[in-house]
């Protein structure tokens, strides 16, 4: 039976993507102008020329803008790379802040990296731009689009500020992903120890709570719950995850990953078929001097959620639509669900 009515309904849905289309053409094409626009105080006649002789794209993470978590920009990353190859362009990351990535991921079969001295903040050879994105359904056109159009129009340098996420569907995000990274020795050595521990016959459960229970750091405004009502959700989540449990095909350990330490720590206690890597988290846009083992967590997360045999988001009330697990399983090409409940 077909919805026409209500929030479910087709029209409703219609209705929303018109809203989307008008959202992105104008509203937010001028935002992302006016972003990259902002960016131009680090440029001027007087800094070094480029030296490349071909168009060079560079994708850039340095701090000069929030760019999401690690998922979001590794998503903006793939998505630029795809452009480029399309458009036959040299591609580079410059990817050195809140931590340098090549200590984490290095080039697999493209080599994507580049030199301070390469890069060149000269307003007659070199330009900014953003692109950002809000997940409405019609925006990976427009990002797509957008990229293209100042690709084409950059002179021998444009450095790309995006989370953009223009391969949704189908493989091309795992063969892009791929084709630009794998494991630094420190993850791979910490992957190797992680798969002699849980093996590698596995399902992975991620939840995220944002501030939540309170032991996150994220934006102020988010909501920090009571310690009563705190527990109560860590309970409903243990009980939905062994929910998920009973009706898995196989009775294989479960990956648990989530941004609290604390639901970790209560998980695995409480169920004893969940497996949790061990350690502390932070978000790259809201934490400063991010230890090395923190960071190497997250990666690790990553990277074993994509080699799980099936990948889940639980996610109810106030709990956040993370976008990691499902970045994660494209990457490894992993059936991904999310389940509200």
């Amino acid at each position: 039976m077909i919805l026409i009515l209500g929030k479910q309904g087709i029209l409703h849905s219609i209705g929303n993507d018109i809203k989307n289309v008008f959202q992105n053409f104008f509203t937010m094409r001028g935002r992302w102008q006016r972003e990259g626009d902002e960016l131009l105080i680090h440029y001027s006649k007087e800094a070094p020329h480029a030296t490349n002789q071909r168009k060079m794209i560079v994708c850039m993470v340095d701090g000069k803008r929030k760019q999401g978590g690690l998922a979001d920009r590794l998503r903006g990353i793939v998505s630029t790379y795809y452009v480029c190859k399309k458009l036959g362009y040299d591609f580079r990351i410059n990817f050195v802040h809140p931590f340098p990535l090549i200590d984490y991921l290095v080039p697999n079969t493209y080599d994507w990296r580049v030199s301070q001295d390469e890069l060149s903040f000269n307003v007659d050879d070199a330009e900014p731009m953003f692109c950002g994105s809000q997940a409405t359904h019609v925006e990976p056109k427009f990002q797509e689009l957008w990229i293209k159009k100042r690709c084409r129009k950059a002179h021998k340098q444009l450095h790309v500020y995006t989370n953009a996420h223009i391969l949704r569907h189908g493989d091309s995000f795992k063969r892009c992903f791929n084709e630009l990274f794998r494991p630094s020795e420190a993850l791979q050595a910490a992957l190797d120890e992680q798969a002699k521990k849980l093996g590698t016959d596995y399902y992975a459960v991620t939840l995220r709570f944002q501030q939540l229970l309170g032991d996150f750091v994220e934006e102020a405004h988010f909501t920090i719950l009571s310690p009563e009502d705190a527990q109560q959700l860590m309970e409903r989540c243990v009980e939905q995850i062994d929910k998920l449990y009973q009706r898995l095909p196989e009775k294989k350990p479960v990956l648990v990953t989530s941004d609290s330490e604390h639901f970790l720590q209560y998980a695995a206690k409480c169920l004893d078929y969940v497996y949790v890597v061990s350690g502390s988290l932070a978000h790259m846009d809201w934490t400063e001097n991010i230890p090395f083992e923190t960071n190497l967590k997250s990666f690790l997360d990553f990277y074993m959620i994509s080699k799980a045999k099936r990948a889940y988001l639980l996610q109810t009330g106030k709990m956040y639509n993370s976008g990691f697990p499902r970045r994660a399983a494209q990457a490894g090409g992993v059936p991904f669900k999310h389940i509200r409940f």
